[in-house]
């Protein structure tokens, strides 16, 4: 109701229908100007009349004029202005937040780009892969221990092969030489020949000296080919010990670049963090902006008008002929017995008061 008879919505009407040049609002000559829509203004203020419906939300307005249609010119003007007047202020209110919220927007776009630039630096300066959960470290360090794993195998394979072999064990999984297992078996044959001469001939029988000479001969080769198999197979083991301990040195720092790693990505993550934090909430101020900017555009205002003005069957003042006369005969009655009644009263107190003579003894 206050809106509804302000200045400013007043001084829109003053303003729309041109009242501060209407005589019967402004004297001709009285003022000029911004005098002369100050007194429209006043003018127009004691015209115009709003009033709350009891127990309710409904505002009646009204303004008074020479004529029905003024009053219905005025009272819709009004009216208009007030609306008019509202959706001002709300777009105007619209555009105050989202200069606002378009000003914050650009501080948080820089943070959040910045938050996102420190990511991406980071991430080059320690070498870490796209995946924070697949670094190259931890894929090295798998393949390095699954090595390690296969050379300590290995190497207990050649310890156990060179003590066997050290122990002078026959089996072919020992030794595993194609050749001293040919030159055993011509061995065992030249033995069995040797044997079976002895028990025919002498002990200087050239045949069974060339047989017992052939049977050293085996087993001088095969002394030779038995050095020859401990031989690589110490090379072997040799070779298996420094696999394992390379292996071993390399999986110790690649462990150390896991760790590393680790605590990079532990840092990594909390940066991520900051960057995702910063772009929503970017993100969501831009979404509000949005809304906020279209807002200013729209009439959002819940204020709607039930009925429009129209014009009274009958002038409110000054009062019809009929009761004119009406209180003109009252009024006259009662001013004549008035009038009588003092006449009367004055005659009386200006009357003289009898004299009474007193006759003395």
């Amino acid at each position: 109701m206050r809106i509804l008879t302000s200045a400013s919505v007043l001084g829109r009407v003053v303003d729309t229908l041109g009242l501060a040049s209407d005589p019967e609002f402004v004297e001709p000559g009285a003022a000029v100007g911004a005098d002369a829509r100050i007194a429209a203004l006043r003018a127009l203020g004691d015209r115009v009349k709003a009033s709350r419906e009891e127990r309710s939300y409904i505002v009646t307005a009204s303004a008074w004029g020479h004529t029905p249609e003024q009053s219905v010119i005025l009272t819709d003007a009004v009216v208009n202005a007030f609306l008019a007047e509202l959706a001002g202020a709300d777009a105007q209110g619209a555009s105050a937040a989202s200069a606002e919220l378009n000003q914050r927007l650009l501080e948080l776009g820089n943070e959040a780009a910045k938050a996102e630039t420190a990511v991406v630096d980071y991430r080059r300066q320690h070498g870490l892969s796209l995946a924070s959960n697949d670094q190259l470290s931890t894929q090295s360090a798998v393949e390095i221990n699954v090595q390690v794993d296969r050379a300590r195998q290995v190497l207990i394979d050649a310890e156990a092969r060179y003590a066997a072999l050290v122990s002078g064990q026959t089996g072919s999984d020992a030794q595993g030489s194609t050749t001293l297992s040919e030159l055993r078996a011509e061995y065992a044959v030249a033995r069995q020949k040797v044997e079976s001469l002895s028990a025919t001939l002498g002990s200087r029988h050239p045949t069974l000296s060339a047989a017992a000479a052939e049977l050293a001969a085996l087993q001088n080769e095969i002394d030779n080919e038995l050095g020859r198999v401990v031989e690589v197979a110490q090379n072997d083991l040799q070779r298996a010990r420094d696999v394992f301990d390379q292996l071993k040195n390399v999986a110790a720092a690649q462990s150390t670049d896991v760790f590393t790693d680790e605590t990079a990505q532990l840092e990594l993550r909390q940066l991520e963090r900051t960057a995702t934090s910063a772009v929503a909430i970017y993100e969501t101020y831009l979404t509000r902006a949005r809304q906020t900017g279209e807002r200013s555009q729209l009439n959002t205002s819940t204020i709607r008008v039930i009925s429009p003005a129209f014009p009274p069957l009958v002038r409110s003042y000054p009062p019809r002929t009929v009761l004119l006369v009406a209180g003109g005969l009252f009024a006259g009655l009662a001013l004549g017995l008035v009038l009588a009644a003092g006449l009367g009263l004055l005659g009386m107190l200006m009357r003289p008061l009898p004299k009474v003579a007193i006759q003395r003894r």
